[in-house]
């Protein structure tokens, strides 16, 4: 009797621990995706806004405003964690299109690139941060409306974004007349201003 007991427990030991190696796996495999899939993600969005306007908005179109030299601008770059991970060492450049003339920035700016270039130490899960750069428009010396686009991009470990806010500039504006026309005007009224002298000494007799 006791030798079956004893084998019947030496049966039972067997079974339990067949049992267990069979569910294990299953449990820690359950147990690991019912805390959702591993999801790294991070976003970049870029706006622009003239100085003198409280509105943002992604491009402004040459029938909205075209910039001239001395303008100022401000361009919006909003980068977000929108993943389920904490995210580290973010990476962020601005690539400062021509015509730009920095008045402040958040980074480090290398004028042989004209890059501003900053990092962002820590993101949290659905943790944004706003950064701001302010430009001036420069000498534009051209005649026709020009599109510029400026371009912003993210990155840390393997990941990436990257957006784009577009605008147009141009030259003063030229007088209509042109330079001839402004000869012509000048001589004009240099003549009538002879023609009345001479009208006043013959009224007044000398």
């Amino acid at each position: 009797m006791e030798k079956i007991i004893k084998q019947l427990g030496i049966f039972l030991t067997v079974v339990g621990v067949s049992i267990y190696t069979l569910l294990l796996p299953r449990y820690a495999y359950s147990q690991y995706y019912s805390q959702g899939d591993v999801n790294k993600s991070v976003s970049i969005d870029k706006k622009i806004r003239p100085i003198n306007s409280d509105k943002s908005v992604d491009n402004i179109d040459k029938d909205e405003k075209l910039f001239t030299e001395g303008d100022s601008l401000d361009f919006s770059l909003l980068v977000e964690n929108t993943g389920n991970q904490e995210l580290l060492d973010l990476k962020v450049t601005d690539y400062l299109p021509a015509y730009q003339n920095i008045v402040f920035n958040p980074g480090n700016y290398g004028k042989e690139n004209s890059n501003i270039n900053w990092v962002i130490d820590r993101l949290g899960v659905g943790e944004s941060k706003v950064f701001t750069i302010r430009t001036k428009i420069g000498a534009v010396k051209i005649d026709y409306s020009q599109m510029i686009t400026n371009k912003a991009c993210v990155n840390s470990n393997g990941l990436s974004d990257c957006d784009w806010a577009s605008f147009f500039v141009t030259g003063k504006s030229v007088p209509s007349t042109g330079s001839e026309g402004i000869l012509i005007q000048s001589a004009m009224a240099l003549s009538g201003a002879v023609l009345a002298l001479g009208l006043r000494k013959k009224t007044r007799g000398y």
